[in-house]
């Protein structure tokens, strides 16, 4: 399915969230603790916009399933260390990066608490971990005029480029990712610390940080 909307992803990401999706993705890149020389990976990287970010300090691995995601990606700079591969099985050894970011990554994890232990694995001790996704704003006013927008907007915007059905999952996909604090309690679970869910645009979008113990 991302094979087929690689090339208009990002566009179609902008128009969705008015360009929000741009600040979310600076607040992930701000919010992890990585330095010259630190590794980082930017796991479900997709055209690598996160992982982009941080290259001006630290070498950035990306890692996606989707090669079409990958192909797009390789023609952006500044270039990245791009890798296909399955956020279930990383291909790296133990305790390998000093640092790990995702955007938009968790509500498409079917198994959370093993993609967050495998994330556990490849992050070495003290290492940060910075992971963005969209979330339903707690509020109910919000949250209703959230879900009746997405539910519209985006199967229209992915009809508009012969994409509607990868687009309707891309809103039923809301509804697999647990409240942010169970999703801190699962990054607990798998061995970070100080685990935190802080709310971006009134919780339209949450950003879950912690450190590796």
């Amino acid at each position: 399915m991302f094979d087929g909307i690689a090339r208009r992803y990002d566009l179609l990401n902008d128009l969705l969230s008015f360009g929000l999706d741009r600040w979310w993705r600076r607040a992930a890149a701000k919010a992890v603790l990585a330095g010259p020389g630190d590794l980082v990976l930017d796991l479900g990287c997709g055209t690598g916009k996160l992982g982009a970010l941080l290259t001006r300090g630290a070498t950035v691995v990306g890692v996606d399933l989707s090669h079409a995601m990958l192909r797009v990606g390789r023609a952006l700079p500044p270039p990245l260390l791009l890798v296909q591969g399955s956020a279930f099985r990383l291909p790296f050894a133990d305790a390998r990066f000093d640092a790990a970011v995702s955007g938009f990554l968790l509500r498409n994890l079917n198994d959370l608490g093993a993609g967050f232990a495998e994330l556990a694995r490849a992050v070495r001790a003290g290492g940060t971990v910075a992971l963005v996704d969209i979330t339903e704003p707690p509020g109910p006013l919000l949250h209703r005029l959230f879900d009746v927008y997405f539910r519209i907007a985006a199967p229209a915007l992915g009809g508009a480029v012969g994409r509607r059905d990868a687009y309707s999952y891309l809103v039923r996909s809301l509804a697999h990712l647990p409240p942010p604090r169970e999703v801190s309690a699962m990054l607990a679970g798998a061995g970070f610390g100080g685990c935190q869910a802080r709310p971006l645009s009134g919780g339209i979008a949450t950003l879950f940080t912690g450190t590796r113990q």
